[in-house]
């Protein structure tokens, strides 16, 4: 006999927890190439220099000059960003995503400029330690300040 009404909810509800909280408990929560991007666009439209550079392996040659430009970006504007994935492709075990990145910046001072960039970005990602990282970028040039005149 199958489960029926309020028993039915109760134990899919059962079920789902029986999911979720293994993975929960042991930090063993998926991770993707599309999750990490996503977790990035959030913590710098959000103006979180720190968390938006989680995401990039602090191995990177040019890790250090990325995030002074993602710091200056997100001290000077107010960042709307979007990454869009065009197309992935498997390299060893490096996952090199073409992608088209938008960003909205508007200054934080009264009346100062508001710009708009869009670049396509070639992004190479490794599973480091369970997470996806940004290895690699074909262009930083995305993140530079707004010049103000």
């Amino acid at each position: 006999m199958r489960p029926t009404g309020p028993n039915r909810f109760v134990i899919f509800i059962l079920m789902a927890l029986a999911a979720i909280l293994p993975q929960a408990a042991f930090g063993m929560a998926d991770d993707t190439p599309y999750a990490a991007l996503a977790r990035f666009a959030t913590a710098l439209s959000k103006g979180d220099s720190a968390a938006a550079m989680v995401v990039f392996d602090p191995g990177m040659k040019t890790y250090g000059a990325l995030e002074s430009g993602v710091q200056a970006l997100t001290a000077q504007a107010d960042v709307l960003c979007s990454i869009e994935i065009l197309q992935e492709k498997a390299s060893g075990s490096d996952m090199v995503l073409d992608t088209d990145w938008y960003l909205q910046l508007q200054t934080k001072t009264d009346g100062g400029p508001s710009e708009r960039r869009r670049e396509r970005v070639s992004v190479t990602m490794r599973l480091i330690s369970g997470s996806w990282r940004i290895i690699s970028l074909s262009s930083a040039a995305i993140f530079a300040p707004i010049n103000i005149r």
